[in-house]
């Protein structure tokens, strides 16, 4: 009964916060399109101020996490929606917050306990590294109405399942706010937003009841991943400048070939619950299969419906 009530709280708090942020958001942080855009209005971004605020109200009231922690790492990007900070700025934020998640969960005991300076401080460097990846590919991934919202409300309520985590009226703030944020979208996240639910989603892998349940989520959360991923190695392949704008990843490609925005975000969704439903029900080597099922869905849909890589997008 409780856990009904945190979502329903989190859902209704955030869907009357975002409905009173959208008409001043798309004055003070309008999101004009451009060439790369897959949007053809003018919308209102950092729109996920909303769902952190509701999450913090209303566990506050009914207890769960807070994600206070993460709170420095939103400042910063809330200001990057405003005037568009130094690159670097956000990505020292981002590995500072990777760090201190690290310092705060069992792994960190488990490095340490290798009794070797030099691996110790190399592993959680590389740890660190890793983190911080994710919380930039959940940014990547919010180019198209509803994806990065929708994908995250799955991979949550997996973590329900295999963690001691209190997140359901994070879920319930989400639920609220795909209200808004789907297809045809009054509102956008913004940086603030998907780094907020990159941070959430790296804190969850590490805060599963054991390691094999963080690499299960960690797969359930290829959908996310492997995009940016496979994107970031072709660009590289390629020579393009990685840190420049573009509209290359698969999602988008899919997009701009003529698949709706819904669509795309539901195949993505779809995929990262599928995962999760092998997992329990086969455990992490049926997740595997499951996980190659849907790299192959991924080759099949490059191949048949989106435009192509190289095109100058």
């Amino acid at each position: 009964m409780l856990v009904l009530l945190k979502i329903i709280s989190g859902l209704i708090t955030n869907w009357y916060l975002t409905k009173i942020t959208v008409k001043p958001f798309k004055k003070l942080i309008p999101d004009i399109p451009n060439r790369r855009s897959l949007h053809h209005s003018i919308k209102p971004r950092g729109g996920g101020i909303t769902f952190i605020s509701s999450n913090l109200i209303i566990t506050k009231i009914l207890g769960g996490d807070d994600f206070l922690f993460l709170i420095p790492l939103c400042f910063v990007c809330l200001l990057d929606d405003f005037f568009n900070l130094n690159r670097w700025l956000r990505l020292i934020t981002q590995l500072t917050t990777s760090l201190v998640i690290v310092f705060n969960t069992n792994l960190i005991d488990l490095i340490f306990s290798i009794n070797n300076d030099f691996l110790e401080i190399f592993l959680t460097f590389i740890l660190t590294i890793f983190l911080t990846a994710i919380i930039n590919f959940c940014n990547f991934m919010d180019g198209i109405d509803g994806i990065l919202t929708l994908t995250i409300i799955v991979i949550l309520i997996s973590t329900t399942l295999i963690s001691t985590a209190s997140i359901w009226v994070l879920i319930g703030s989400l639920i609220g706010f795909l209200f808004w944020n789907w297809s045809p979208s009054k509102i956008f996240m913004g940086d603030i937003g998907s780094n907020f639910l990159g941070g959430v989603l790296i804190w969850a892998i590490l805060n599963t009841t054991s390691i094999n349940n963080s690499i299960a989520l960690l797969l359930i959360s290829l959908p996310l991943l492997l995009d940016p991923l496979i994107c970031l190695l072709i660009r590289f392949f390629y020579k393009e400048n990685i840190f420049n704008a573009h509209s290359k990843h698969l999602y988008q490609r899919l997009v701009q070939g003529g698949m709706s925005h819904q669509m795309v975000s539901i195949i993505y969704a779809t995929s990262s619950a599928f995962i999760s439903f092998s997992f329990f029900v086969g455990g992490v080597k049926t997740e595997i299969f499951s996980c190659l099922f849907v790299l192959i869905l991924g080759l099949y849909l490059n191949k048949n419906f989106a435009i192509d890589f190289k095109r100058d997008i």
